[in-house]
């Protein structure tokens, strides 16, 4: 049992207590309160990022520190000191280690510290554990009830290992410094570098003013480390990863000057009125100079975001203008064009049939080219007609009562000679638990099952197309699959493949002819009528499936 020469009152929660003096409050509470602001402020940011997460932690062990170093001074026995003692060490030691594991994060591009490194930090905590609550902690307590306890050999083994961290932290710096390229990163590095080596020689500093017996308030200034420490890091951490870094420092800034402005009233003494002046000089300072570069830089980036609008809308009018343009063009050239191709059409069918006489085999062989080659052309004259009726929005649907089931197998009966040519096999398959009745046009509907089906035919060297209706009656929705054993489409193909103008690799390798607007005209057009069209496939030269969905009446 230690003697209690000191006759303290009691202490409300442990801290308030008329033993403890104003300036011990202020040095205490002021920057416990900034460094869990900020704590809190970075983890909610991202809770996800293990970054965040140690600096929140690094904040709540120093918040822990600073409560039972309150404790220290407000406590009214013996008792209490050595208990809070045997704490308040653990604790020191472990906000050092997890301020360095911050520092570890960032050197290593947020790459995990390896289990075994991990093993041997946890390992310089073992003896404090061990002999925190012996005597070789505490010695005993000061006989004037100011300067706290004497101190013994595990406290002086902390003291060592402090420092050891402190060039721990310096050679995760170098490390991390010569291993890192990008410009950002090692910015950001050496800001959380600096600042937790600030931090840390700050609390060391504080603590040999006690080993050298330089008195118990010199110590108190080391706890503002801290803000400073919690101040970088967090501006670091938040302008890297796009938070709002204005709004939290406005916060933060308003909130610590209230602090340190009503701080002032409570203190009489010029003495003690003459450093927290200073303190609070330095720290506005930093984050105010923090502040105003971030709020300049974001003027001037709202500044040009203003000009460049401006001169998007301006683009926007005039691409507006074009795009009209562009499509009554498209338009215009459509029709003038399908004239003179429905002349030359005619009259090659007439030159087949023979209405001008018998022609010789090579004739006949030219001109069914012609006519293949005109029938191209008509097609995609055809699809950019329906582009730019889409894209005007006058596009015209006709919609009434149909059986999309039976349309499916019509077009397939229509294709199935084309598919014989071809050498393929053209089936359809039905599993209907309804009528397969859709409310649609019909016109579009068989459009689009005829380029869906063409398309598959011409993207099927060999093996079979088939047709598959099907529908699902608890979402009313009606569906007709296109599968075929033909090129297939690669991961990248899939991604694009409905835009317009977008052809997959395999039809440009297999020299397939196309506009690239068929099945962004199929796929509005489905669109429009409440439905749908997607595609799978699992890769080059496994084939693919086309699904068309329309909703059931």
């Amino acid at each position: 049992m230690i003697d209690n020469p000191c006759e303290w009152g009691s202490a409300a929660l442990l801290i308030f207590s008329e033993n403890v003096g104003k300036l011990i409050y202020y040095t205490h509470v002021l920057p416990l309160v900034i460094s869990l602001f900020l704590g809190f402020q970075v983890l909610i940011s991202n809770p996800k990022e293990l970054a965040n997460r140690v600096l929140f932690v690094t904040t709540v062990l120093f918040a822990t520190w600073v409560y039972f170093n309150l404790i220290l001074w407000a406590s009214p026995t013996p008792e209490m000191v050595v208990f809070f003692w045997s704490l308040i060490v653990p604790v020191e030691l472990l906000m050092y280690l997890s301020a360095v594991y911050l520092v570890y994060l960032f050197s290593n591009r947020q790459v995990d510290m390896p289990t075994w490194m991990k093993v041997c930090f946890s390992l310089l905590l073992v003896p404090i554990l061990l002999f925190a609550h012996t005597s070789l902690n505490v010695i005993g307590l000061s006989p004037d009830c100011d300067t706290g306890a004497f101190e013994g050999i595990v406290i002086q083994y902390m003291y060592f290992v402090e420092v050891f961290l402190l060039f721990i932290v310096v050679l995760f710096i170098i490390k991390g410094l010569s291993r890192i390229e990008k410009k950002t990163e090692r910015r950001q590095l050496l800001f959380i570098g600096i600042s937790t080596f600030i931090f840390l020689a700050f609390f060391t500093a504080g603590n040999f003013t006690l080993f050298f017996d330089l008195g118990p308030y010199y110590e108190q200034y080391k706890l503002f480390g801290m803000p400073l420490f919690a101040g970088l890091v967090s501006y670091s951490i938040i302008k890297y990863r796009a938070f709002h870094t204005k709004t939290l420092f406005t916060e933060i800034l308003i909130s610590a000057l209230w602090i340190l402005m009503f701080s002032m009233l409570l203190f009489r003494d010029m003495s003690y009125a003459r450093p927290i002046i200073f303190i609070t000089v330095i720290i506005f300072g930093f984050l105010g100079i923090i502040l105003s570069r971030v709020m300049r830089r974001e003027l001037e980036q709202k500044a040009e975001i203003e000009r460049l609008a401006v001169g998007l809308e301006k683009a926007n009018e005039r691409l507006q203008i074009l795009d009209k343009q562009k499509s009554e063009f498209v338009s215009i050239a459509s029709h003038q064009l399908r004239s003179p191709l429905t002349a030359i059409r005619g009259y090659v069918s007439m030159m087949t049939e023979g209405s001008f006489g018998k022609l010789p085999d090579k004739a006949n062989e030219a001109l069914g080219r012609i006519a293949e080659s005109t029938v191209f052309m008509a097609s995609s004259i055809d699809d950019f007609l329906e582009v730019s009726r889409i894209e005007s929005g006058n596009m015209k649907y006709d919609y009434k009562d149909m059986n999309f089931k039976e349309q499916a197998e019509h077009v397939v009966d229509d294709l199935r000679a084309d598919a014989v040519r071809r050498g393929l096999l053209l089936m359809f398959r039905s599993d209907m638990t309804g009528t397969g009745m859709v409310h649609a046009d019909a016109g579009k509907t068989q459009q689009i099952l005829h380029n869906l089906i063409n398309n598959a035919l011409k993207y099927t060297p060999k093996g079979s197309v088939t047709v598959y209706a099907h529908d699902d009656v608890k979402t009313k929705k009606m569906y007709v699959d296109i599968i075929d054993t033909g090129l297939g489409l690669s991961p990248e193909s899939l991604q694009k493949l409905f835009g317009k103008f977008a052809r997959a690799k395999v039809a440009s390798s297999a020299n397939i002819m196309g506009t690239g607007l068929g099945l962004f005209v199929a796929r509005e057009m489905a669109r429009a009528m409440g439905g749908d069209i997607t595609v799978t496939s699992d890769g080059e030269g496994l084939g693919s499936t086309f699904t068309i969905t329309l909703p059931l009446i």
